[in-house]
């Protein structure tokens, strides 16, 4: 099977992906494989996360199920740092904020807009430049979901939009872009403030700080894990 390593996982197995023969039937199993392979510190990264928050693990791009087999794909994620991804390339913020907002049917009555861009200053350290990675195929889908269940929640919510870029960010560059039409304020607002929990929460997208005293993985919220 296919096993993918993301963020400081792939620190410490020094490799992104690997095809693993195994007889495990079980993710338990195969956790206790990959220790033989890499050591403890991957074990209790699996089994107790970091700060409370457990790593995911993916089969086949699902939480659901933790049975195995030959031609699996299984997806170590941790603690994201996290519509469309963009890979390689930077957004038009006034050209996108434009396009969606030519979107507005006639019952629209506001359009909420969140920017988030690379800080320059965090725990007093300068902050060189940001590097992202996604499991792009999962974080599509979690993009898709999210937008669903916000138009489900908020009944006066006309439409969503996430963008995020992946790639290496310096300080004061435009990184995520959230935009809801509404046909009130107070909807569109809430929408935006709960989709950028869950982006920054629920979805495969980690970040790379790198800074003057070191470079350090951004998972769980605001945690840092120093880069090996």
């Amino acid at each position: 099977m296919k096993v993918l390593y993301f963020a400081f996982i792939k620190d410490i197995t020094h490799k992104s992906n690997e095809v693993l023969e195994t007889e495990c039937e079980d993710v338990g199993c195969l956790i206790e494989q990959l220790g033989k392979m890499y050591g403890n510190e991957l074990v209790n990264f699996l089994k107790n996360g970091i700060n409370g928050i457990k790593v995911s693990i993916l089969v086949n791009g699902s939480a659901s199920t933790k049975n195995i087999k030959d031609g699996d794909e299984v997806a170590l994620l941790p603690p994201p740092s996290g519509g469309d991804l963009i890979i390689g390339k930077r957004f038009d913020l006034l050209e996108e904020i434009r396009k969606f907002r030519e979107k507005a049917p006639p019952e629209a009555g506001s359009l909420v807009v969140y920017v988030g861009f690379v800080k320059g200053i965090v725990d007093n350290h300068k902050v060189l430049e940001l590097r992202y990675e996604a499991y792009e195929e999962y974080t599509r889908k979690r993009f898709l979901e999210i937008k669903e269940e916000m138009k489900r929640k908020y009944s006066d919510l006309i439409d969503l939009e996430i963008i995020h870029v992946i790639e290496s960010m310096k300080p004061g560059e435009n990184v995520l872009l959230i935009m809801a039409l509404g046909k009130g304020r107070k909807d569109a607002i809430d929408a935006v403030k709960e989709t950028l929990e869950l982006v920054k929460h629920s979805t495969g997208i980690w970040k790379l700080e790198i800074r003057d005293d070191g470079e350090y993985w951004v998972v769980a919220g605001n945690t840092r894990v120093k880069k090996q």
